[in-house]
């Protein structure tokens, strides 16, 4: 992260990672995942002028590139905390990239997904993930 301040906000009702996604479950029956990046990391890029997805059916391992995320000065990959398969593509983001500035967390998200032996203790709470930026 850079010294410059960026106000950011982080929400309760999801889980994150130290790569900066946000995931929120969905169904916890069908255990399918909505996923989009923080709001800290977007304020970090700066205003999203592209986002490139996996596609709908994808296979993904743990590690893979799920998305990148382009701003007008940098692009950055995420990579899936766990294996899976893409479930849906949030195609308004193809024509209104901005949604993931404006909205992260509501219209902003970019992917649902369906992880394998997916272990949800791994994802910080936001009190967590909040502690992680400080270090």
């Amino acid at each position: 992260m850079t010294d410059e301040f960026h106000e950011f906000t982080v929400v309760a009702d999801r889980k994150y990672t130290r790569n900066h996604l946000w995931m929120q479950l969905v169904d916890k029956e069908d255990e399918t995942w909505k996923i989009g990046v923080s709001d800290c990391m977007i304020k970090e890029l700066g205003e999203i002028i592209r986002v490139v997805p996996a596609e709908v059916d994808d296979e993904f391992g743990e590690h893979d590139v799920l998305f990148s995320v382009r701003s007008m000065n940098e692009r950055e990959t995420f990579h899936s905390p766990c294996a899976g398969t893409v479930i849906e593509v949030n195609n308004e983001l193809e024509a209104q990239p901005e949604l993931v500035w404006d909205d992260t967390y509501s219209e902003g998200w970019i992917l649902l997904v369906k992880p394998h032996h997916f272990d949800e203790e791994q994802l910080l709470t936001a009190d967590e993930y909040i502690e992680t930026l400080s270090e």
